[in-house]
Parts: structure tokens; C-alpha cells; sequence
């Protein structure tokens, strides 16, 4: 691959004889003859390249394309340019590829920005979808946040059980006189009366409870605000270091929707009557079982289907000051001030 950089955008050229074509080009450059003007372009391929320096030829993998003040082109590797212009290259190859990240970075955003409307209809069925976002998130918070309506014993087990990443949940069982007298027997202090951990069931889908898989900060706090921030914006005229910021969160964003979807999925199993019923056995009160069953029978994609899809997030939009999406210049995250309420 080739990558001219001209005055207006980035041009690449797949083939090498596209380079041996090019009017000024010199596979036999005599250094001590020229002066170099600037570097316009960068090659690599798998196939070696001989240097251009008449007294050099070294192969490589990888080069620049340079420019004499002569108005004659050729190429060389890092370590000829170095070797015979000396500084002069140094300070030009710092130059061009400080220009190339940049131009890079905008041709970056700019894509982006084309397939935008795509992106945020994706988003919208991530969250809308049967099953999807809103209703994992709204229907997983009291297994959570115990306040919401779950039995606290079921909230501190799953605690225990993300905290030790273990699926298998384990109920406590006073341990029989012989049990008692097995663990005493190493000579160790048993603590009466003596408690045996046995398991109850295998939980599925646990991972969709993990702090890194908050499906409010990957689809509302870091997908939906960055996207609307995004649009309506220019990167012809957004300065250097936005441009660089917003590259960098758009080469997070598959990574996003891809963690988000695994937490739906994981979601889709955790949340089953089926798959979390075994935790009404460590439950001691009949009032808790009641309140569990009652959650339980409250489980179900279609109540939530009809929902706004954003529904479930909605107070996130209400926290905070909000700002109209083209005074936003660079991308959104948890540590921005206008977001730190929607997190508490």
C-alpha cells in the first residue's frame, strides 16, 4: 500500500509501478546532488523495495517518497534517509507523519460521519429490539440494587458471586456431628455451629451484571450522547485536537456496540424465571420469597416491548446540564463534568 499525502487528501495506490510512473520519480538519486524539500509520501509492502539512492539500493519493507528541491522524487527507508540527509529528513519525517495522523484522524471522523444515520439506527435497535437494552437494564436493577424491590439476601449472594466470579450458587447448611468432627480433626478451630457451603444451581448470564458491562454507560452515556454530539458537526473545520479525540472514540464504537450486545445476550439468559428461581432456596422469610416470586413473575420481553426504547435510561437526559449537540466539540465519557450526575 501506497499513501500519497497531496495539499487536499490522502491518496493511496496499490501498485509500485503507479510510484515508477510518476514523472519526477528516480530509482537512481544521487544524494550529494540534491537536497531534500519534503516527504509526500509512505509505502509497505510484503514484497521488498530497493531504495532509490543510486549508492545505496538497500531493500526494505517499508519507505518514504521524498521530494528534492530539484523537483525530483524517489524513495528510501528510515535508515537511508537518516544516513545521508541527515537532520534535514529527521525533522521532515517528524513533519509528515505528524501531517499523515492528522489527516488520517479527519479522513477518520469524516467516514464516520457518512455512515452516521446508519450507526444511530443501529443503536436504536439495540435498545428498542425485543429483549434489548432498555428492557436488560430496567428489568436487571433490583438483582443489583436490592432497594428496588429484590430480597438484600439475593442482592449480597450475586454481590459474593460477581465479586469471586463464580456462576455456581452455594447455600450455607449447618454441617453434621461428623462433618464437624472431620474438620476438627486436622487440628483446626471450627467455629460451632459448624457450616457446611453446598451448591444450589448453575446461574447464567451473570456477566450481564458487571460494572464493565453497564449497558447505560455503553448505549446512553457513552453511545447515544456522543453520536448526537457528533452530529451536525464539521470536520472540515474542527481543530487538530478534536479531530484526534473524536478519531479516537470512533475506533471505540464497535467495541462498544459489541460489548453491549454480549451483555444483552448475557441478559437474555440471566433474566428467566427459570435461571434465577434457584435463589428463592436461600431465602429464610416467607415475605422474601413472596417478593422474589413476584419479581419473578414479572420477568417477560413483551410487558417491556412496548416501551420508548429509551424509557429506561431517561433520567439520564434529565441529570445535568445539556448542551446542543454543535457546541460539543469533542467526544463524551464518564469523566466529562456534564456527566458525572447521570452516574451517581
Amino acid at each position: 500500500m501506497i499513501v500519497l499525502n497531496t495539499a487536499k487528501e490522502l491518496v493511496r495506490l496499490e501498485s509500485w509501478d503507479d510510484i515508477e510512473g510518476r514523472a519526477g520519480y528516480s530509482s537512481e538519486l544521487d544524494p550529494s546532488q540534491h537536497k531534500l524539500s519534503s516527504i509526500i509520501g509512505q509505502y509497505a509492502f510484503q514484497a521488498q523495495i530497493r531504495c532509490g539512492l543510486s549508492n545505496c539500493h538497500t531493500p526494505h519493507n517499508r519507505g518514504y517518497l521524498v521530494l528534492t528541491q530539484s523537483g525530483r522524487e524517489t524513495n528510501i527507508g528510515k535508515d537511508c534517509g537518516k544516513r545521508y540527509f541527515g537532520v534535514d529528513f529527521e525533522n521532515l519525517a517528524v513533519q509528515f507523519d505528524r501531517d499523515m495522523r492528522a489527516k488520517l484522524a479527519r479522513e477518520n471522523v469524516g467516514n464516520f460521519l457518512l455512515r452516521l444515520d446508519e450507526t444511530q439506527r443501529r443503536l436504536k435497535e439495540v435498545l428498542d429490539g425485543e429483549g434489548g437494552g432498555a428492557w436488560v437494564y430496567k428489568t436487571s436493577r433490583p438483582l443489583v440494587e436490592p432497594a428496588q424491590g429484590v430480597p438484600s439476601d439475593i442482592g449480597r449472594a450475586i454481590g459474593a458471586m460477581l465479586k469471586t466470579g463464580q456462576s455456581l450458587l452455594m447455600k450455607d447448611r449447618p454441617a453434621t456431628e461428623r462433618e464437624t468432627q472431620i474438620a476438627e480433626a486436622g487440628g483446626n478451630r471450627v467455629k460451632r455451629p459448624h457450616m457446611i457451603a453446598e451448591p444450589v444451581a448453575e446461574i447464567r448470564g451473570l456477566d450481564a451484571l458487571r460494572e464493565e458491562n453497564d449497558l447505560r454507560k455503553l448505549l446512553i452515556v457513552d453511545l447515544d450522547t456522543n453520536l448526537k454530539a457528533l452530529d451536525g458537526l464539521n470536520v472540515d473545520t474542527m481543530q487538530p485536537a478534536d479531530v484526534a479525540q473524536w478519531s479516537k472514540w470512533v475506533n471505540s464504537v464497535d467495541a462498544s456496540f459489541d460489548r453491549a450486545e454480549a451483555a444483552i445476550r448475557s441478559g437474555r439468559e440471566l433474566l428467566t424465571a427459570q435461571n434465577l428461581r434457584p435463589f428463592e432456596q436461600i431465602l429464610k422469610e416467607p415475605g422474601d420469597v413472596k417478593r422474589f416470586d413476584a419479581f419473578l413473575k414479572g420477568l417477560g420481553w413483551a410487558d417491556a416491548a412496548p416501551q420508548a426504547p429509551l424509557m429506561a435510561f431517561s433520567h439520564i437526559r434529565q441529570s445535568g446540564p445539556s448542551f446542543p449537540a454543535a457546541a460539543v466539540t469533542r467526544p463524551q465519557g464518564r469523566d466529562h463534568p456534564c456527566l458525572e450526575p447521570c452516574l451517581s
